[in-house]
């Protein structure tokens, strides 16, 4: 694992992102972890790692879970 400064990030990421396939990759903010860079792999699905890191989704899944349900019997007749 490779630790780095957010200013040596930002100047070389492609070198990081490339970097970051063989090792995370640790990046410092006043020299405290702040993130990591890891690879993502093939079977990773991009749209479930988008979905569950987004706080306003997560919000708007937390209120449907409070709201009224109906049966799939009710929904049907509602088409």
């Amino acid at each position: 694992m490779k630790m780095i400064p957010l200013s040596e990030a930002k100047t070389r990421l492609s070198h990081y992102g490339r970097m970051c396939r063989k090792e995370p990759i640790v990046v410092t903010v006043n020299g405290v972890p702040a993130f990591e860079l890891v690879r993502l792999n093939e079977d990773d699905d991009l749209v479930d790692q988008l979905i569950e890191h987004n706080p306003d989704f997560r919000e708007l899944l937390r209120k449907r879970v409070k709201e009224k349900t109906i049966s799939v019997a009710d929904a049907i007749k509602r088409i």
